[in-house]
């Protein structure tokens, strides 16, 4: 199996404040991300309704819509999505609240660079797990599907084998029967053909009917059928 190589992570930074939009921005370019930019939660919502993103950093406290409902969009749009928020307004109940909803990290400002690359980098980390897990599962798919057509495929030839063999094996057993009347009426071989004893019609209709049943079902052919009678009425 090939080795899994993840695409590259696109990411979108939310924030009513230029400057660390600007940072943040080229932070994350020079990291090699395809970063988008939204100065606030309105413009972010409608970027995430129309674009997938593999990572959102977002601001808390923001005009038009704030970064809950950024996240919560973001989390409906694909549950895959991680999600970082940042405020200066942190409070027990707004953390819980951003965890609740599915962030992935709550980050207060003013943040250090170094404690935000590391959020980001843990965040990026679980992206690229689920994209590669994501990833092997379809090939796992794949190669189960290939691996299921192969084995049907197989099962079915051996299915026409063993359908071939039981044709075989009833042909023989007629053409043995068959070989067995026409040996007992003298119609092939070496054998004289036979004296019926009998009392009265009974053996003489029971054998009758035996070989119409012999000609019903393809063992004897019309003409072999009608010599076997006359060879038996003269039998008599």
């Amino acid at each position: 199996m090939k080795n899994v190589v993840p695409e590259k992570i696109r990411v979108i930074v939310v924030d009513d404040d230029i400057s660390i939009l600007r940072i943040l921005k080229q932070l994350l370019k020079d990291k090699g991300y395809e970063v988008i930019t939204a100065s606030d939660g309105k413009e972010a919502i409608e970027l995430i309704s129309n674009s997938d993103f593999d990572l959102v950093i977002t601001d808390l406290m923001m005009p038009k819509s704030d970064g809950l409902e950024v996240l919560k969009k973001a989390k409906n749009k694909n549950s895959r999505t991680q999600v970082i928020m940042i405020t200066g307004f942190a409070t027990l109940d707004s953390a819980i609240e951003a965890l609740k909803l599915g962030a992935f990290d709550y980050i207060r400002k003013p943040f250090k660079l170094a404690e935000l690359n590391v959020t980001i980098r843990n965040a990026v980390d679980k992206i690229h797990l689920i994209k590669s897990n994501e990833m092997l599962l379809k090939h796992l798919k794949e190669a189960h599907q290939r691996l299921r057509a192969t084995v049907d495929e197989s099962v079915s030839a051996i299915e026409k084998d063993i359908e071939a063999l039981d044709k075989m094996k009833k042909d023989v057993d007629m053409e043995v029967l068959r070989a067995e009347v026409l040996n007992k009426y003298g119609l092939v071989g070496n054998n004289v053909p036979f004296h019926l004893k009998h009392e009265g019609e009974s053996p003489i209709l029971s054998e009758v009917e035996r070989l119409s049943r012999l000609y019903e079902k393809g063992v004897l052919t019309k003409e072999e059928f009608e010599l076997c009678k006359k060879t038996l009425f003269e039998a008599m």
